[in-house]
């Protein structure tokens, strides 16, 4: 008997708790730049509505009831990182490693369950973070400050998180020097993202042997 079906729907923190948590964390970031704890504190308070609607969405489906039941994930305990990189050129898992590699990111930075009364809600944000960089991957957008503000404007025409607007024109305006070369690749990032298939629910871990290339193609994920 599937449950997931009559599953409740998911309870979304007050308006002052979040607003509480957010404010918090932009004072810390303020001083900060770099507190990715914090950065990831101020993205659950924005996107507390955007989850909701996610579980949601994904309750009334069979693939994202399929996904709730087996909740999988991308870490080292469940996927074997050498492996990928032995890969071949140019196939997702191998490009993928080769982005952790060459950047220095491991992917033990999200091994746990996001503190949310939910557990699916939960799982959902877990999964946006653990995939994150499979989204640079498929974009091509670099992990410094240029590829991540056009990542947000991607990521935005695909789930309309607030998160993500926010960090696309907030961090845009404040790095100004970018040029208005930039404001042109925002709109264009947003338009890649609007285009582009749904990708919360697409099962990277079945693909990680097919090259990049087919994959934007069959996720129509243009140019």
């Amino acid at each position: 008997m599937n449950t997931l079906a009559a599953a409740p729907p998911p309870v979304v923190p007050s308006f002052t708790a979040r607003a509480s948590a957010f404010l918090g964390a932009l004072r810390i970031l303020a001083r900060d730049h770099g507190r990715l704890d914090q950065v990831l504190v101020m993205t659950q308070a924005l996107n507390a509505g955007t989850v909701a609607r996610a579980v949601t969405r994904f309750s009334a489906s069979e693939e994202g009831r399929r996904f709730f039941a087996e909740r999988p994930r991308i870490d080292r305990a469940h996927v074997d990182f050498d492996a990928l990189r032995q890969l071949p050129e140019g196939t997702l898992g191998r490009e993928y490693t080769r982005f952790l590699d060459d950047n220095g990111i491991s992917p033990d930075a999200f091994e746990e369950l996001p503190a949310l009364a939910d557990e699916r809600a939960a799982w959902i944000m877990l999964r946006m973070r653990q995939t994150h960089d499979l989204w640079h991957v498929l974009t091509g957008y670099t992990p410094d400050v240029r590829g991540e503000l056009l990542l947000q404007a991607f990521t935005y025409a695909q789930i309309r998180a607030p998160s993500a607007l926010f960090l696309a024109v907030f961090g845009s305006l404040r790095w100004m020097k970018l040029g208005g070369a930039h404001f042109a690749a925002l709109r264009h990032a947003y338009r890649r993202g609007a285009a582009t298939s749904f990708l919360p629910t697409f099962r990277w871990e079945e693909h990680w042997t097919t090259p990049v290339t087919e994959l934007r193609a069959t996720l129509s994920c243009p140019a």
